[in-house]
This record gives structure tokens, sequence and C-alpha cells, in this order.
């Protein structure tokens, strides 16, 4: 990896620094200041003019010990009315937090080895890993170090502040490619080559938001020890092709099928030599369609067991967690992950412990056989706190999957997400179903709305979601969802799943089967202004 001799401060320094110079300002705090916070991964929440803070909490790995969960806890139950958001890379996020609970924030956290540096702004973002990796029987190859000398590269390299937006890097050796390399900026995934032996394709230039697109293929097989270095190397060349770019207003680092060669051949001059190339483009793409690691699964080391808990939309409490940590040391060894789905896993239980643990885990409330709705229902911040979304989503989600479980009886999970607004946190554009947040006139009332995607997925049927017939209102969304699967069920062959289901239908079918009973039509083509915030 290319090393570069100017370091900067350290991130949890300058967040002290700044901490304590704001003791003493009066309210509200200076612009100036609002945006120093914004790139130290604090920033107001809504409404800005109630003066409370989103405290995002950078964890690498996902991976928490005892003592990091109760510290968490702890903050959320002092300074954050005990609500606790997991987010799609990993952190966690504190809310209701006021400017003079953030130094006493920020030291809790350097003392348990945590910060919030780098989780907003223009900056490399937290590099997700697999939830379960170094203990997962199936996996490919234990990605931790790698993904540890590439965080620490970039954080201390000063060539990668203020990029000319956030990067998003995922490393995974999981055999079910559980990260998502198709939607990120940079997704290096293991492979199993022919001899056995673990080696690694590399995408690039993946993302959603407005304009979403999936990455493309490098068409290079690297040994694990060159990942981080080529890693680096890409994250370098999307810098410096921004800076070189008379097109700067381009928000995302994206790469055309035409400019693979080119990019490659940038990577390979950074690094001084020519990598070995793949034998065909986009081998080995995984059809899981379930990546989300939940229930109870063998680990490699024999007689110990991974128990994944669902959270449904992220949403979960200090008292929850101090629970979760209090029971992952009583029955295994203590460490706890967060995973890119937005939930929890219990590692290192023996088999002995299994039947107590998920005793315990059921009479707490925590699911770990979480039924075909819930098990991938995904949920951004929402209006609640989020100052771009139209739309409530946490308590909405919960709610959906709850009815539509009451409801309806299917065999196979379904992907769903409720988001906010466009810009797709909740990664909806790659879901079954994805609910995209509105704000619409209805007898002379503005209401929330829903836009739906449907038929969104990775793997081999690698499609984003596509906007079907009109918007739904709100408080309608659980009868269209009941009335649109209850089609999927009666009318699927061979068992297809509800993405293979949805791309042999046309758009008009598709509508057609959301329009419950007496559904109210909105119209897409006209929307009342101020509607979206783009």
């Amino acid at each position: 990896m290319r090393k570069d001799p100017a370091t900067r401060v350290d991130s949890s320094d300058v967040l002290q620094e700044l901490f304590r110079s704001l003791q003493d300002l009066p309210e509200p705090i200076p612009p100036g200041r609002l945006a120093q916070l914004r790139r130290c991964g604090i920033y107001t929440q809504r409404p800005a003019r109630d003066g409370f803070f989103m405290v995002r909490i950078r964890i690498p790995g996902g991976d928490l010990s005892p003592t990091r969960l109760e510290t968490i806890a702890d903050l959320s139950a002092q300074h954050g009315r005990g609500l606790v958001d997991i987010t799609v890379r990993q952190n966690m996020q504190l809310h209701w937090v006021r400017p003079p609970s953030l130094p006493q924030i920020l030291e809790r956290l350097h003392s348990v080895g945590l910060s919030t540096a780098e989780t907003c702004g223009d900056t490399a973002r937290n590099i997700v890993n697999c939830p379960v990796a170094g203990v997962d029987q199936d996996e490919l190859y234990d990605t931790t170090g790698i993904i540890g000398e590439l965080s620490q590269f970039l954080a201390r390299s000063p060539d990668f502040e203020g990029l000319p937006r956030r990067l998003k890097i995922v490393i995974s050796g999981c055999a079910l490619s559980c990260t998502y390399p198709e939607i990120n900026d940079i997704g290096a995934f293991a492979i199993r080559r022919a001899d056995g032996a673990p080696a690694f394709r590399v995408r690039v230039g993946g993302g959603l938001s407005f304009s979403p697109r999936f990455a493309r293929d490098l068409g290079v097989v690297l040994e694990p020890s060159e990942v981080a270095e080529v890693c680096a190397a890409i994250a370098s060349v999307f810098r410096d092709r921004h800076h070189t770019s008379a097109k700067l207003a381009e928000p995302y680092f994206t790469v055309a099928a035409s400019e693979i060669h080119e990019f490659r051949c940038q990577v390979e001059h950074i690094i001084g030599r020519t990598l070995a190339r793949s034998a065909a483009l986009e081998h080995n793409k995984a059809s899981h369609d379930d990546r989300s690691h939940l229930g109870v699964h063998r680990q490699h080391n024999p007689g110990q067991y991974y128990i994944g808990l669902s959270v449904v939309g992220g949403r979960t409490s200090s008292s929850a967690l101090k629970t979760l940590s209090v029971l992952a040391s009583d029955y295994g060894s203590g460490r706890v992950r967060t995973t890119n789905t937005q939930n929890i896993v219990l590692l290192d239980v023996p088999e002995r412990n299994l039947e107590p643990l998920t005793s315990q885990l059921e009479l707490a409330g925590f699911d770990f056989q979480p039924s075909w709705a819930s098990r991938g229902l995904l949920a951004c911040t929402g209006i609640q706190f989020c100052k771009l979304a139209l739309t409530e989503t946490k308590h909405r989600a919960a709610e959906l999957g709850s009815q539509l479980e009451h409801q309806l009886a299917l065999d196979q999970p379904v992907r769903i997400s409720v988001t906010g607004c466009p810009n797709s946190c909740g990664q909806h554009h790659i879901c079954d179903v994805g609910l995209e947040g509105s704000v619409a006139t209805i007898d002379g009332v503005k209401q929330e709305a829903f836009q739906v995607f449907l038929g969104g997925g990775v793997g081999s049927a690698e499609t984003f979601g596509r906007r079907v017939g009109s918007r739904i209102p709100a408080s309608r969304l659980t009868d269209a969802l009941v009335a649109l699967f209850g089609r999927y069920k009666a009318l699927r062959t061979n068992q297809e799943s509800f993405q293979q289901f949805c791309l042999r239908q046309t758009d008009a079918d598709l509508a057609s089967f959301l329009q419950a009973s007496e559904l109210p039509q909105i119209p897409l083509q006209q929307p009342d202004s101020g509607e979206s915030r783009l």
C-alpha cells in the first residue's frame, strides 16, 4: 500500500478540542461550527430549531465488546432518551443529544476505542465487513485484518480529506456476499479458485440515491495480500479523476463500461505492477436471496454457534442493548456485532447454552426467527429526525411488518424497505418492495404517501426496482401490499421468488395487483409543489 509521510491529527483529539470550544457558545451554534460538527459525525436533527443533535458512532466491522455495547447503552440512556438506531453501514446513532453532552459522549467513546470520526461529510465511510467474519463455518476468508489495514491508511492520509462525496467501501470474505458489493463505490469480495484457494474480485462505481447504478467488475483477481493496497489505489483514482475532470459537479464515483480498461490501468500505475486478469467478467455472482445471517448457525470452531437477531428497521433502545450485553456475556463470549441489514449478531455461543439463551432471548422480546415480512425489513431515519425526509419510517416499518405477517403467510422472505425520500438511505432500489416517501394532497389535505418500486434485487438477477403505479397513501400501505403479495402467492410458479415473479409481469399488471378495494389513486405526474426535495 502506498505510504504517505504526512498524517492528519488524530480525529478524536480534533473532536475533543472542538467540543471543549462549544461548551460556552450561545445557542444557536454558528453555521461554521455546525459544519465542523457534521464533518465529525454530529449534526442537527429535525426540527433544527429545537437544538438537538444526532450522534453517529463509527463501529469498525460492527464489532462490539460488552464494554463498548454497555457504553453506548449508557450514553443513550443519559443523553439520548434511550433511543439507538443501527445503520446500513454497521454504525449506531444516538438522538436527542444537547450540545453540552457532546464532550462527555466523545470522551466516553474514546475511552473504549470508539469515535464519531468520518461518519458524515465527504470522507471514506465505515468500511463494511461481514458481521460473522472470522467465525462463520462457510466463510471464504476472514477480511478483518484487511479492513483494519485499509481503514488506518485512509484515516491517516491527508489525501482523502475533502473527497468529492462520501466514499463507500465493502470488503468481505462471506460466502453469501452479505456486504452487497454490487452497490458500493468499491466492493471487494472473496471467491474460491479452482484449486480451492481463496481470492478476491473487485467491483467499482456502484451506488443508489437518485440515480442508482450497479458497480462494474474491474476484471482482476487479487490475492488476499493485495486487497487493501488495490482498494487504496482505487480510492486514489476516484479522487484524482474528480480533481482533473471538467464535470466537477458529477456527484458520483461513476465508472462507465467503456472506462474500465483505463480505470484499471490507472490503478496498476499507482501500485506499480500489472494485476492478474479474471478469466471471465462477472462470474461467481452471488445468487442468495437471503444474506441476513439471521437465526442460529454453526461457527467454524466446533461446538460454537452464532445467533442473528432481527431488529426491525434498526431501531432499538439502551435497555435492550444492556440486556443483550448481559446475555452475550452470560451465554457466550460477550462479542456482539451489528450488521449492514440493521440487525445484531451474538457470537461464540457454546452448544450447551443454545437452549437457555434462546429462551432468554424470547422472554426479553428478541426475535431470532423472524417471519417472512420482518426478516428483510429496512427503514431509514425518516422524518422524525432527518431534515431531508418527507415521511415517517421507523414506526411504520415495524407496524407494516406486523400487519403483513398477521394477514398473510408466505414461505419465502421478502425484502421491504421504507425510506423517507429519494436518497435511498434505506436501499429501496434493491429490495423486492421499495417504498419511497412523498407528500400528496388528498381531499384537500396534505398526507404522507409512498411511491412503490417492485422487483429490485442483487445477485443472479441484478435489477433495480421498477417504479410501479401511482403513489399510495401511507394509511393504505398494508392493504396494498396484502393485495400484492396475495396475487404473488396465487400466481407464482415453481416456488419462484418475488423478484422472479415481478420480472415476468408487466408494469400494468403489477400496478393492478397493488389495488386493494377502494384504494385512493394519487397521480404521479402532477405532484404538489414542495413534495420532493431533490
